[in-house]
Order: structure tokens, then C-alpha cells, then sequence
């Protein structure tokens, strides 16, 4: 059954010494595999990014209406407001990256199963490593949820590991390989 579905989905492949296409094609691979697995993609962190960016545009853009009507001399102040909104705006979604979201690529939920799953992604260029990074933790507001380890697993891999000499990307050997963290991951504590 696998087999037969990698064999429909699309080839992916890619330039094995771009390190970055790599990356992004195991960050993608990940997210289909999640959402082949009844997993729901949460928008949070775009969303955030994206108020955050509207607020700032908004006020430009008030300023601009107003600036349209006004002489300059009776609107600066207000130019002055909203510029610094815009740019107070920039810089807390600026910081929200890099502080909350930081490499966290994807944060999906399982309702079926009670939790939700994040996954980051860094590599190391040097050597040609990519490094995954999944933390789980339940669905707020569900009773009873189950209980299983909230440590965050790792998978550390030499991209030569999923791809072929020729940049194919071999979907079954990266799946077998999540799906064994994210077993991991979700397995009910023994201790």
C-alpha cells in the first residue's frame, strides 16, 4: 500500500550539493507524510506574523488617507505615530520568529489521537546533516489525554541517507525513519 502510493505521488528531486533544497524537501516530505497520517496543519505562528504586519499596514495606510487630505504640516505627527507602529510591528514579528517559532516548520494536530505535534528542522552544512526535532503534547481542553512522552525526540541524518546519487528523494526510507520517531515519540511512558 505504501509503495503504490509513493509510486503516484510526484518524484521530488533535487540538487544534492544545495544544501538548502535539500532541507526544504525533507521539511516538505515530513509535512505530507503528517498530513497523510491525519494530522491538521495549525496556522498560529502565521497568523501571529500576519496581524502583526496588518497592524502596522493599517496604520500606514490611515496615515496615507489622512495625509491625502491634509496639508503636511498638520498630518507629521501623525506620519511620525504610524511609521513608528509600523516599524514596533516589524520588530515584534521579527522577534517572534526568532524567539517562539524559532525552526519550528510545522505544528499539526490529531484529534483522533488527542495531541499535537511540532516539528523543526536545522542542518548542518559542514556536513551535510539535517537535523529533525518533534515534540508532542495534548490537545488543550481534552479530557483525559493520553499520556505519552513530551521530551523532544531528535532524528539526526546524513542527507545521503534519503537521497539518491542523482538528488531523487527516497520517500519510503524518510518515512520509515519519522514514523519510528514519531512512534517513539508518541509511546506511553514505561517508567
Amino acid at each position: 500500500m505504501a509503495k503504490a502510493s509513493s509510486e503516484r505521488a510526484a518524484k521530488v528531486v533535487v540538487n544534492t550539493s544545495s544544501v538548502s533544497e535539500l532541507k526544504t524537501a525533507c521539511d516538505t516530505g515530513l509535512k505530507e507524510f503528517l498530513k497523510a497520517r491525519g494530522y491538521e496543519e495549525m496556522h498560529t505562528h502565521t497568523d501571529v506574523k500576519l496581524i502583526l504586519g496588518y497592524i502596522g499596514v493599517v496604520f500606514c495606510a490611515i496615515d496615507f488617507a489622512y495625509s491625502w487630505k491634509y496639508p503636511f504640516e498638520q498630518t507629521k505627527w501623525f506620519s511620525y505615530i504610524s511609521v513608528g507602529i509600523y516599524a514596533v510591528t516589524s520588530v515584534l514579528a521579527l522577534v517572534y520568529s526568532y524567539a517562539v517559532q524559532r525552526d519550528t516548520f510545522f505544528v499539526g494536530y490529531n484529534k483522533a489521537k488527542g495531541h499535537v505535534v511540532s516539528a523543526g528542522s536545522r542542518t548542518e552544512p559542514d556536513k551535510k546533516t539535517y537535523k529533525l526535532t518533534l515534540t508532542t503534547r495534548p490537545i488543550r481542553g481534552l479530557q483525559d489525554p493520553p499520556v505519552f512522552n513530551s521530551k523532544p525526540m531528535e532524528l539526526r541524518q546524513s542527507f545521503e541517507t534519503w537521497f539518491h546519487e542523482d538528488g531523487e528523494f527516497a520517500v519510503d526510507r524518510f518515512g520509515n525513519d519519522v514514523a519510528s520517531v514519531i512512534e517513539a515519540l508518541l509511546s506511553k511512558k514505561d517508567e
